[in-house]
């Protein structure tokens, strides 16, 4: 397996009904990957974005993307921003990634990110994930 080098920048908090199964995720992930989680107070510049105005990917195309990037040794870098999600001025100059066309809680898509990005990291090592 290639090393992965994931960074997640939140903008928002973690409810507690949700802190349960996103420590989970995190723990599963920060085994397979070298894995950062850190505060929202800056924007990174070269962070992709979870914006509902962003490209919808299929898990294979995410796959893709989070391969491609480790591919080339470089790390990837998501915000998911604060509840009332992300200025125009913020998303200037960041690839745009929406999880969905409806519209998700903030925890719900810090959730649905981290398990995308294990499912991408259990293909990277060969392993299937149930369906």
């Amino acid at each position: 397996m290639l090393p992965v080098k994931i960074e997640i920048c939140n903008f928002g908090k973690i409810q507690r009904e949700y802190r349960q199964i996103v420590n989970e995720y995190e723990i599963r992930i920060s085994n397979m990957a070298r894995f950062r989680l850190r505060d929202g107070t800056k924007l990174p510049q070269d962070a992709i974005l979870l914006d509902p105005r962003g490209v919808e990917m299929n898990s294979e195309e995410f796959y893709r993307l989070i391969y491609e990037y480790s591919k080339d040794g470089r790390k990837i870098v998501f915000a998911v921003g604060p509840p009332e999600g992300f200025t125009d001025e913020d998303r200037e100059g960041h690839m745009l990634l929406s999880l969905s066309k409806l519209t998700l809680r903030h925890e719900l898509a810090y959730l649905v990110l981290l398990e995308q990005i294990y499912r991408a990291l259990l293909k990277m090592k060969g392993t299937e994930y149930e369906k």
